[in-house]
């Protein structure tokens, strides 16, 4: 009745392939999410229309229970400040948007399911819209990542790094491809410089 899919850590996704009692329902969802392996996740409802409003009610409600942290696409999203650099090895994540005042060092990484905004360096990893929001920005004032994701979608750097153009810059998805681009204003910016 239901597909659970562990699409990108530390999100699941339950699909709800077809329609049948609530009961079986919210019994399956028990016995799927009760390894160990998502402990901690994000749980996020693909498909949800299929149930009456009381219905989605009675499964978010059983989700809860299992100590999940639940997120319904759309709801506010709280924003998480991270006032230091992040070093080799460390990682941040969040059900929200994160905000580092500071660089984000090779092998460091961020894990957002909403938008990722580095004032500094972006020169690890750096995921954004891991609950499905495919409108989740990355931003940084020095953008020379190893890699970054926005949603499903993944951008790496080849074996040359990339040398930023000395402005900030914004990555977002566009025609299914992650782009680069100037943020607005940056001509403010190259005045200052």
């Amino acid at each position: 009745m239901i597909e659970v899919k562990g699409r990108t850590a530390p999100v699941v996704f339950i699909r709800i392939k077809e329609k049948g009692s609530v009961e079986e329902l919210i019994k399956e969802v028990r016995e799927k999410l009760n390894n160990k392996i998502f402990e901690g996740s994000i749980v996020v409802i693909e498909n949800p229309e299929v149930l009456t409003e009381e219905e989605r009610k009675r499964l978010e409600d059983t989700i809860r229970k299992r100590s999940f942290n639940f997120e319904r696409k759309g709801e506010s999203k709280r924003l998480l400040i991270v006032n230091k650099t992040l070093r080799a090895g460390q990682r941040v994540e969040h059900s929200g948007d994160i905000l580092v005042l500071g660089d984000v060092n090779r092998d460091a990484e961020i894990v957002a399911g909403g938008n990722v905004i580095v004032m500094g360096k972006l020169r690890g990893i750096a995921r954004a819209g891991l609950i499905g929001d495919e409108e989740a920005v990355i931003v940084a004032l020095i953008m020379e990542p190893q890699m970054i994701q926005i949603g499903k979608k993944i951008a790496t750097l080849q074996d040359e790094e990339r040398n930023s153009p000395g402005y900030p810059e914004i990555a977002k998805l566009e025609g299914g491809q992650i782009i680069l681009e100037p943020i607005e204003g940056v001509e403010r910016w190259q005045k200052l410089s």
